[in-house]
């Protein structure tokens, strides 16, 4: 983690091309992922300092950034809730060498470590939505990372994963066979982001890194026994009864237990009956139906990091009370009372796991929101972005 006058430095050379080396090996000849690489775009970049960014729509993105990015063994900025799974902590904290980052908040220490990184003429990894998605298309980019990267004035480049959501879906357990497509780009040249404004910075990343993984890759197949396995942790309304929490999914089907209506999802990410035709359609749709005017409020359970520095799941309870303005928490955990609130448009959405939980800093401790049913952690995060997005006046997709 960065902090205090640490030197950043560099990966291992050797440590660095073996890990992401057997990490590619392990996924072309287990899983049957292939990875396809066009480093056209990053042609002009000889040495650092520069800034790579990259959509953040699957759990393998750090992989294809890293391997497309090899040869200048990066510094990753990630998130701190990272730290909390022992394993990434003890490769992240000894041989990482990255910078760490509370989500939907730029602090002091991060962006000394990022200015620090640029000193020491790194090349440097960000995900500017600063969380993964659900389903197979990108986020809004965090508020202040335009400003971040006029500040930089360093060249600017772009690498996606173009399949990387459908071969590995957040939502799914396990990985897919199928193509991961990457593809780089030059975004900005120092000498631009001289005399570009902050407006036309955000335009430009926010082209940059829109993306839908199903319009992309749309025709190629990722095979799976079971297609739909985990997907009823993210679509939770039926299209045909309007019911919730009533969709089951299993056996490459999709079947809501209310009305009957049911449809399967084949190996190339099209539903073949009802109205939605793509998972990220059924996804946003359910966004649009979502009635901010309402109010959601239930007992949860919390977990947080104790004194070991692992995720304790069973750490204390709450009361979460939500609405379009503000959330609230009031209870404990480790024996410590808890009275948060905050404005959603101050807080700016909130990283999650669907079927688990998702997170709030509370006094700059990771807080993990546990409802008691599973289900409904979607549409609480959904909930929120909705909000927030529409503080903002822009679109979800």
């Amino acid at each position: 983690m960065a902090g205090g006058k640490k030197k950043i430095g560099r990966p291992n050379r050797l440590l660095y091309f073996l890990g992401f080396g057997v990490l590619r090996l392990y996924f072309r000849i287990f899983v049957g992922t292939r990875f396809r690489f066009d480093r056209s775009g990053l042609s002009d970049l000889k040495r650092g300092p520069a800034l790579i960014i990259a959509p953040h729509i699957s759990g393998i993105d750090h992989i294809t950034v890293g391997v497309a990015c090899k040869k200048y063994r990066p510094t990753f900025v990630l998130s701190e809730h990272l730290f909390a799974k022992p394993l990434i902590r003890f490769i992240l904290t000894n041989f990482g060498h990255v910078v760490s980052k509370r989500m939907f908040s730029v602090d002091a220490g991060t962006i000394m470590g990022i200015m620090r990184a640029k000193a020491e003429g790194n090349v440097i990894v960000l995900f500017p939505e600063g969380r993964m998605n659900a389903v197979a298309h990108t986020y809004p980019v965090t508020q202040g990372t335009a400003e971040l990267i006029k500040r930089l004035e360093i060249p600017v480049y772009c690498v996606t994963g173009n399949g990387a959501a459908l071969a590995d879906p957040k939502w799914y357990k396990g990985f897919r066979k199928g193509l991961v497509d990457v593809k780089t780009s030059k975004v900005f040249s120092a000498d631009e982001l001289k005399s570009l404004g902050i407006e036309e910075i955000s335009k430009r990343l926010d082209a940059a890194i829109l993306h839908d993984d199903e319009k992309a890759m749309a025709g190629h197949r990722y095979p799976a026994k079971d297609t739909v396995k985990g997907l009823d942790g993210i679509i939770y309304k039926c299209p045909e009864c309007g019911s919730e929490f009533n969709i089951r999914a299993e056996n490459c089907r999709v079947r809501c237990e209310s009305c009957g209506f049911e449809t399967e999802l084949t190996d190339d990410y099209r539903f073949t009956s009802g109205r939605m035709k793509t998972v990220n359609e059924w996804f946003y749709w359910q966004i649009d139906m979502l009635d901010l005017s309402a109010v959601m409020e239930e007992d949860i359970k919390i977990g947080a990091v104790g004194k070991d520095h692992k995720m304790d799941l069973s750490a204390g309870e709450g009361r979460l009370r939500l609405d379009r303005d503000k959330i609230t928490l009031k209870g404990s955990f480790f024996g410590e009372e808890i009275d948060y609130s905050a404005d959603l448009l101050s807080l700016g959405g909130t990283p999650y796991t669907p079927n688990k939980e998702f997170d709030i800093y509370y006094k700059k401790r990771l807080l993990y929101l546990q409802p008691k049913d599973k289900r409904t952690v979607v549409k609480w995060v959904t909930f929120i972005d909705k909000s927030v997005a529409e503080k903002r006046g822009i679109s979800l997709y």
